[in-house]
């Protein structure tokens, strides 16, 4: 079935390749007949770990990925049958698989699930909670292809995996970024997430950055009582970076920071300032304990001048701890 030119495809977020769950529902929308792939074994190294997922429409169209793209046209293939036999299906592919004409470079084997009968109410279920920024997983039973998904409140997340018959699939809530304060290095860190598909919120009291963040789509927060309130907002997969010339007004905003799950904290400013920071914290009855969640100074690339190189390094350093905490893949 043809899609539409009116019919918009929903954005994907190039930092979670993982999340094909927008265009899944996309395509069934439009009327299509679709399979969710999901990665459920690796035998060996490989590039990709348990619960990398691929959707693949019936006409060959698919997003996400599960190798180092060695793999991706074979398994668009087999989805399609999968699709048109209407039967789910676990395949081995690499070592130990029946398809002698299919090699991976890495000599890994990799089991791969085609569910091409996901339910609606799940898949809602899936979308609803992504939507509400809630952690969840989902548990399918291969044999049967009965999938149930459930909320997660525990931190750290577990990882997805496979207990005999079961698959679980854990999907974190989404990454999101707060960008506190004012100046060009703020508005190259916004573009720069904004690209990405990283959700982004912003607080600036200077009027000529609100300005060239309306430029990007970004609304900025700008009112003194609006900034604890989106403090207040920020959750475990969320991270913040303060970037202000004048750090008066940081040990206030950090205190409240720090009160927050967030998994990375990043504030401009050299080692000096960043004393004389700590200091301020210390006066104001702060644990020592926490000082260690601060990066300062912030990103991953020393003395980086122009906001661009900037940009690039708080966003690497930023991935970086998400990858440790196990909210990106």
């Amino acid at each position: 079935m043809s899609i539409s030119p009116k019919q918009v495809v929903p954005h994907l977020n190039l930092i979670d390749q993982d999340d094909v769950l927008p265009m899944l529902r996309f395509w069934r929308s439009s009327g299509m007949r679709v399979a969710l792939v999901t990665l459920v074994g690796v035998v060996g190294g490989a590039p990709r770990q348990p619960g990398a997922q691929m959707a693949v429409a019936e006409d060959g169209s698919y997003v996400g990925y599960l190798s180092g793209g060695c793999l991706e046209q074979a398994v668009a293939l087999e989805a399609r049958d999968v699709i048109t036999r209407a039967e789910n299906r676990l395949v081995r592919y690499g070592e130990g698989s029946p398809y002698l004409d299919i090699r991976l470079p890495c000599g890994s084997g990799l089991d791969l699930y085609f569910d091409q009968a996901l339910d609606a109410h799940v898949l809602d279920a899936m979308l609803l909670m992504r939507a509400g920024r809630q952690s969840f997983s989902v548990t399918t039973e291969l044999s049967s292809g009965v999938s149930i998904a459930q909320e997660l409140d525990d931190e750290p997340l577990p990882a997805s995996g496979r207990l005999g018959d079961a698959f679980t699939r854990v999907y974190p809530a989404p990454l999101r970024l707060a960008l506190i304060g004012n100046g060009p290095a703020l508005t190259g860190i916004a573009t720069l997430a904004r690209a990405t598909g990283v959700e982004t919120l912003v607080w600036s009291s200077e009027e000529a950055t609100r300005a060239q963040l309306d430029q990007l789509g970004l609304e900025a927060r700008k009112t003194p009582s609006e900034l604890p309130a989106m403090i207040e907002a920020l959750d475990y997969t969320s991270a913040t970076v303060l970037v202000f010339h004048d750090h008066d007004a940081e040990p206030e905003i950090l205190q409240r920071l720090l009160q927050r799950p967030c998994f990375y904290i990043g504030v401009l400013g050299n080692r000096a300032v960043h004393r004389a920071r700590l200091d301020a914290l210390r006066e104001m009855g702060v644990n020592p304990y926490e000082f260690a969640r601060i990066h300062a100074p912030v990103g991953s690339i020393p003395n980086a001048k122009s906001k661009t190189t900037f940009a690039f390094g708080v966003l690497a350093e930023m991935l970086a701890q998400a990858k440790l905490a196990n909210i990106i893949a």
